[in-house]
């Protein structure tokens, strides 16, 4: 009876042993399923953050190239309307000094020289040409003609016949004149207008890059 009894109590003993062993294992492989679930977590936040912090980080790339492309872009057309109006503020201030110029003492002889030049350019010395200019012009015309004959004889050595058209220019034109032929198929244009459109053509690329190069 007592060795049963003593059987009993080391099944028993074996038992609550292997029992608190196996516990003990559960425990140990809870703890590390833990552990390893807890870092795989961690890293996995990690890289959660980090492609987080990367998204954001190219994002702030992309803002900061866009911002500074729109602002570059704003300057450029700030300075390109800025050249627009010192343009047109010099195109406007040699259109006023132009106008000045026809009221001014000096118109005639300007006349006279306009119109010399013209005939020259026109090389038809054997036949008489013809001036045309602003209606307004007409006296100032007659007397700039007589004076043009003078400088024709000294430039080309020829009496020239020049006479005044009863055709005149618009008032665009400013002021000049327009020498043709007699028979009206050659001419060549000395108006204020034309040499207006010359600068405004030839010159005005020539002061942008002066000024905005």
């Amino acid at each position: 009876m007592a060795d049963q009894s003593h059987a009993v109590e080391n099944m028993v003993g074996f038992i609550t042993a292997e029992a608190k062993e196996k516990a003990n294992e559960i425990e140990r492989e809870a703890q590390e399923t833990y552990t390893i679930e807890k870092q795989r977590t961690i890293e996995n936040e990690k890289k959660k953050i980090k492609a987080e912090f990367e998204r954001k980080e190219k994002q702030v790339g992309i803002e900061k190239r866009i911002k500074a492309s729109n602002l570059a872009k704003d300057q450029r057309l700030r300075v390109l309307k800025e050249r627009d109006i010192l343009m047109k503020d010099m195109m406007e201030t040699a259109h006023q000094k132009m106008l000045q110029l026809t009221k001014s003492p000096g118109y005639g002889e300007v006349l006279s020289n306009l119109v010399a030049q013209g005939v020259v350019e026109l090389k038809t010395y054997d036949r008489p040409c013809k001036v045309i200019g602003l209606a307004r012009d007409k006296n100032a015309l007659q007397n700039a003609i007589e004076g043009a004959k003078g400088k024709v004889k000294k430039a080309v050595g020829k009496d020239v016949g020049i006479s005044l058209s009863t055709a005149t220019l618009p008032e665009e034109d400013i002021g000049g004149v327009i020498v043709e032929s007699d028979d009206g198929k050659i001419k060549v244009i000395n108006t204020f207008k034309s040499r207006e459109d010359t600068v405004c053509n030839d010159l005005l690329p020539r002061f942008r890059k002066l000024l905005f190069a």
